[in-house]
């Protein structure tokens, strides 16, 4: 099937760097769309949720937070058996204990919004989320995103102006309120053609294939 035949899909993946099963639901998208990529034209659009919107803006002590949310050890251990089990079917591995930091994500949320304007969003997604997951960076603090910005292919000064511009803070502040409010509880959260959604970090292949379903389904209210 030629471009001009293949219909377009847009793909809003609201999603947080701090949250896991959102990097890996990020990495299995970009399998699934490769298995689509005869059928359709998937577009993707990074959207703003925070799951700890009340974090400091200091941040907190990653292994701290986590032993006071999920107290039972075992449940832990689980936990990241599954996220690497997950990991792998997406195609890539990566330790979930590797971060010790746990920051507030309002500023990495304003860069990927900023690269979504600069026609790079799927490439700093992609390096702001391996740069948490994998390196342990602070990704709340401003020259770590000015750096991880630049890496990217993003004007350094120009991802700094946004980072300090409180209009971009209350905007992007406003998206991810307007998530929750709308009823998206866990992420990752995929919205097709702003229209209809579901939830969780699926293997590529079931990805793929919900993708197609989520096209047939109507719209929701």
């Amino acid at each position: 099937m030629s471009e001009t035949d293949r219909p377009r899909i847009l793909v809003d993946i609201v999603s947080d760097p701090v949250c896991p099963w959102c990097y890996v639901g990020l990495k299995s998208f970009f399998m699934a769309r490769e298995r689509l990529k005869d059928e359709f034209i998937v577009l993707p659009r990074v959207r703003a949720y925070q799951l700890n919107p009340d974090t400091p803006i200091e941040g907190v002590d990653r292994q701290a937070y986590y032993e006071k949310k999920f107290p039972d050890e075992q449940q832990r251990t689980e936990m990241a058996h599954q996220l690497k089990a997950a990991a792998i079917g997406a195609g890539f591995a990566f330790d979930p204990s590797k971060p010790t930091f746990l920051p507030n994500t309002l500023k990495a949320h304003q860069l990927i919004r900023l690269a979504h304007f600069d026609g790079a969003q799927e490439r700093l997604a992609l390096a702001l989320y391996g740069a948490y997951w994998n390196d342990g960076a602070n990704i709340g603090d401003d020259d770590t995103l000015v750096q991880i910005a630049i890496d990217a292919g993003l004007d350094g000064e120009n991802a700094l102006r946004d980072l300090k511009n409180p209009t971009s803070a209350k905007e992007v502040k406003a998206e991810a309120d307007a998530f929750r409010q709308a009823g998206v509880t866990g992420v990752p959260t995929f919205i097709v053609n702003e229209r209809t959604g579901f939830s969780g970090a699926l293997p590529p292949a079931r990805l793929a294939d919900t993708l197609r379903e989520a096209l047939k389904a109507p719209s929701q209210p």
